[in-house]
């Protein structure tokens, strides 16, 4: 008897692998792993994929960087098509292929960008202690003083000015603000304030009205020295200025 496997067509190896899968796999009309892996439908067929993956996903890096210059530089109504395939090195057709809209593009090149940048100043991961007032004012200190360094790079006020500039045009960029270190780091702030007004440190009823005295006098060197700043955004304070800044804070929050 021949094997049904031997000649057959993929289209036709396949009828007989869902055959195989009602009967017995001792059954001679089913393929051997030999003639399985010779047709390409598994261990081949597995690695085709994953190179076919792998190059999507490579040509789709592509594209975001070309489009994240664009984006950056001209914002939403300003980047045309033309623009981004060229900054990227593809043709408008491969364009299309990954993305389907402008709208698209810009809300996965800036969600790519916000989780690089959170990533590289990684502010908010750390468990910060706040038992003491010693502590506490160290760490309110350093917060302010890192997040500043984070928010001050010329990528992440870029990013900034795209979201505020474009989010009515297309809404779905609102969302990513709320990834933003200055709007995620208000949680933190107010974890810590609980924290040490469990310890007594600090007397305050309401919790959201302190994290935003604190986070709205540090962020005025963001908003508006930093994105809407006339001659270029401010340096960032120094460090005696933050702790100038947080000792007037706790000093109306301490306990006497």
């Amino acid at each position: 008897m021949s094997n049904p496997g031997q000649g057959a067509s993929p289209t036709r190896l396949a009828e007989i692998h869902t055959q195989c899968g009602r009967r017995a796999r001792e059954s001679s009309s089913c393929l051997t792993t030999n003639q399985t892996e010779q047709y390409g439908l598994s261990r081949g067929g597995e690695m085709m994929a994953s190179q076919d993956s792998a190059r999507s996903n490579a040509k789709r890096a592509q594209i975001q960087q070309g489009a994240t210059r664009v984006f950056l530089a001209e914002g939403f109504a300003g980047a045309t098509t033309d623009a981004i395939a060229k900054a990227a090195g593809v043709s408008k057709q491969t364009l299309y292929v990954y993305y389907r809209s402008k709208e698209q593009l810009m809300v996965d090149v800036l969600d790519s960008l916000l989780s690089k940048l959170n990533r590289d100043h990684a502010v908010l991961d750390s468990d910060r202690p706040a038992s003491t007032l010693p502590e506490l004012r160290q760490t309110l200190t350093d917060l302010a003083y890192e997040v500043l360094e984070a928010v001050s790079g010329s990528d992440y006020l870029a990013l900034a000015r795209v979201i505020i500039a474009d989010s009515p045009r297309v809404p779905e960029i609102g969302r990513l603000w709320a990834q933003t270190i200055t709007t995620s780091v208000r949680p933190l702030v107010t974890e810590l304030l609980e924290r040490a007004r469990d310890y007594e440190l600090i007397e305050v009823a309401d919790l959201d009205a302190a994290t935003r005295l604190y986070v709205g006098g540090v962020l005025t060197y963001f908003l508006p020295d930093g994105i809407v700043a006339a001659n270029g955004p401010a340096a960032a304070p120094d460090r005696e200025r933050i702790e100038q800044i947080v000792d007037l804070f706790l000093r109306a929050l301490t306990i006497t």
